[in-house]
């Protein structure tokens, strides 16, 4: 059974049960996860903040946007908008600070746990050079820059709302028909060759022209003509972002959405399988994206996959 424990502008707690609608929307992509829930109307205070469980388990740690009362010819109705723990850090500015030699716990301590990121799980790895945080940036972009830019590690406030890693990716979800861990009742594989990239070319000095080239072999070989210009004047690594820009069209040029009966909201980012003979890619998947959706008609999670990097 599904438990909001809502706390008010005083700190006390508001419980509510059985709600009449629910949305729950999880993305790789979007730093925040975000919450909707209609209730059949009840008087409450304030609210600034909810974690939801599934029985024992959390399924959602946020903080509240909006709360409306709705009264109709159909009723009168409670809705609460919320966003994840990472709405916090988006919002909030950064102090602008230039960092030599930062570690993962120090930037966790003055960019996170200020603002209620319960925990950090991960090493305390160093990054041996500057780290500039400027004059309005948040202090999510803060968090970013420090994992993605210095290890290209993707930070993610997960659902117990703790600082955590969407890779390297975790245990393997098995969807099926019939016999996985996950069954799913309805399967789409889309396969977007718009989105692949065939050549990327790179200028790296002012005076030179795009003379430096990365190229997609396979993507050639299938007929893709589809080239970009990158300038990477300023850029230590412009191969590596070269190589980064055809993955990421890699990457998204293929998804399976699966529709599966329940709420299953602890698998954002995971390894996944896929039985099926209707699929031309079963492995080397992970969960990218994840929407549950509960009212009178359906209680779903649609699931989209999308290829590791290769």
């Amino acid at each position: 059974m599904l438990k909001f424990v809502f706390t008010d502008i005083e700190d006390t707690k508001v419980l509510l049960f059985c709600p009449l609608a629910l949305s729950i929307n999880q993305e790789e992509n979007i730093p925040c996860d975000d919450m909707t829930a209609v209730f059949s109307y009840e008087k409450v205070p304030q609210l600034k903040s909810v974690v939801v469980y599934d029985d024992d388990m959390i399924v959602f740690t946020g903080v509240v946007d909006e709360q409306q009362t709705i009264v109709s010819t159909d009723g009168a109705y409670l809705k609460i908008c919320a966003r994840s723990m990472a709405a916090v850090l988006i919002d909030n500015e950064s102090i602008p600070v230039t960092y030599n030699h930062p570690n993962a716990n120090l930037i966790f301590e003055k960019h996170a746990k200020p603002f209620g990121i319960s925990k950090y799980n991960g090493s305390d790895s160093t990054y041996f050079g500057e780290l500039v945080i400027s004059k309005g940036m948040s202090n999510w972009q803060a968090v970013y820059n420090f994992f993605n830019n210095c290890f290209s590690k993707t930070p993610r406030i997960n659902i117990r709302g703790e600082l955590d890693f969407l890779s390297p990716y975790g245990d393997e979800v098995v969807f099926s028909a019939g016999d996985g861990d996950i069954n799913y009742i309805s399967l789409t594989q889309t396969q977007k060759r718009c989105e692949e990239i065939s050549r990327v070319n790179i200028k790296v000095t002012n005076s030179s022209g795009y003379f430096c080239k990365v190229t997609n072999e396979d993507a050639q070989k299938r007929g893709i003509t589809r080239e970009r210009y990158l300038n990477a004047v300023l850029t230590d690594t412009p191969m590596k972002c070269a190589d980064m820009m055809i993955s990421n069209g890699r990457k998204n040029s293929f998804n399976i959405k699966l529709i599966c009966q329940g709420r299953y909201l602890d698998i954002l980012g995971r390894s996944a399988k896929v039985k099926s003979e209707f699929c031309s890619d079963e492995e080397n998947l992970y969960v990218s994206e994840v929407r549950y959706v509960l009212n009178s008609k359906k209680d779903v999670t649609t699931v989209v996959l999308k290829r590791k990097d290769v």
